[in-house]
This record gives C-alpha cells, structure tokens and sequence, in this order.
C-alpha cells in the first residue's frame, strides 16, 4: 500500500511539473542566473588567464590573427560600411542595422550547453520572440533565438548540428560574382561549407556572409572563412572547412527584434 501511495505521489508531482515547466525553468533561471553568470564569467576568465601558460602563446597570436582578419572582411563585404578601427564595433554594428531599419536589443550571455545552445539574460518580458536573429558588435550571426521564456532565452549557435545557413561566398577579387552555398553546423562550436557546386572555383581564405535566401537570416550577416577546400570531381558538390566569427566567450550580443522572415 505504501509503495503504491508513493507511486501515485510521484506521478502526480512528474504531472504537475510538465504542466508548470516553462513557469518554473524560468524561475530557477531568475534564482540561479547570477551564480550562472558569475561562473560563465569566471570560466572566461581563466581561460584567457592560464591560456598562454598552457598554449605558449598561440591562443594569443591565433585571436590577434582573427581580429585583422574580422577587419579584412569587414573591408571587402560591399554591403556594409568601411571598418578599420576594432573600437568602432559597436558603432558599426548599430549604423549597420540602422541602414537596414532593425531594432537591436542587447543581451547579456550566461552560459553554453554541450549541444551549442547559448542561454542570454532576455526573454519574452523584453520583447524576445523565437526566430529572432542574434548578432555580435562585429555584425557577425551567432544564431537564431529558439526557446523563450519570461526572464531568459535559449539561442541555437550556428554550429548546432540542426543548423544550416545559406550563405554567399565573397572572394578576394571583388569583381567575381558571388558564389552560394551552405552553411551546416557540426557541433563543437565548428562549422562547414557545403553545396557549393563542384565547377565554382573557392579559395582558402574566402569569406562568407548570409545570403537570405531562405528568409531566416537578414542578409550580409558575416559567418566567417574557408580554411581548406574538400573538393571531389566525382561529386556534383564541394565542402570547405570554415573557421567561423564565433566567440562565446563575449559578454553581450544583440538581438534583431524587428527582422521578418521570409522578406
């Protein structure tokens, strides 16, 4: 008797908490967030602090690398305006959206899952809806919002395995037309260039940008650049491996709360 009392108990108690979930995550959001926030925080932290220690300087030399080169694209994507101070990232990325008629809203991140979801301190109680667009001060996608509660939103990074971009692929020589292709997550915060046909030629070092076709993205979103070029004659397509503009451990990101899909 007792064991089934207790059965029935703990049916009861599964119930209530499927029927209340989304209240109730989001409580345990608004009573763990800061100690959420103080770890991711940390965590960056130490990261970049024993990093040099343990890499001898390469993770250094490899992040200067990638900040020339967010510059370069920055120069060459014909859609946005000319940048070439780093300390003009969050004027860029405002006179960007601006020329596009885009609200932006900013949201603080928290933390990372293993399956390249990112938790940001915004939700419905400031406007946030699902399928929101969500950017960096570079201008560059992170992803789409994908869960929202009242205090708190779950973003689905680009390198999800679910995701997949259409992108357009900008060469060096400007006056070559553009190339299209995929953009697919793998996980690991890594990405890869897919469906690019087999007779387009793409370079190591080309860069990609959303292209809009599928009307999920606004288009000139900066993505990243091709690394190695995966090419089989053998096959209607081609693949390249991407180095994306992805940097989770940044403090804050924006959220294009004014875009609509499909346009």
């Amino acid at each position: 008797m007792r064991f089934l009392i207790g059965a029935l108990a703990l049916l009861f108690f599964i119930a209530i908490m499927n029927f209340f979930s989304s209240p109730i995550k989001n409580v345990f959001y608004i009573v763990s967030s800061p100690i959420q926030k103080a770890f991711w925080s940390a965590g960056a932290s130490a990261s970049g602090a024993l990093g040099p220690f343990f890499k001898a300087g390469a993770l250094s030399k490899e992040n200067q690398n990638l900040k020339q080169e967010n510059q370069s694209l920055l120069a060459q994507v014909a859609s946005l305006q000319a940048i070439t101070n780093g300390n003009e990232a969050q004027s860029a990325v405002s006179m960007a959206c601006q020329n596009n008629g885009f609200k932006l809203l900013m949201a603080g991140v928290i933390g990372l899952d293993e399956q390249d979801v990112l938790s940001i301190n915004k939700g419905s109680a400031d406007g946030v809806a699902e399928g929101m667009p969500v950017i960096s001060q570079q201008n560059a996608l992170f992803g789409k919002v994908f869960k929202v509660y009242k205090n708190f939103s779950k973003v689905m990074l680009l390198s999800n395995k679910n995701s997949v971009i259409n992108v357009k692929i900008q060469q060096a020589d400007l006056i070559k037309p553009e190339i299209d292709g995929v953009i697919k997550g793998k996980g690991g915060l890594g990405v890869y260039l897919d469906l690019v046909p087999v007779d387009d030629v793409i370079n190591q070092g080309d860069f990609l940008a959303t292209s809009a076709l599928e009307g999920t993205f606004p288009k000139d979103l900066l993505i990243g650049k091709i690394t190695k070029v995966e090419k089989n004659d053998q096959k209607s397509y081609q693949q390249a491996q991407v180095q994306p503009f992805l940097n989770v451990s940044t403090e804050n990101l924006f959220i294009i709360t004014n875009y609509k899909q499909g346009k």
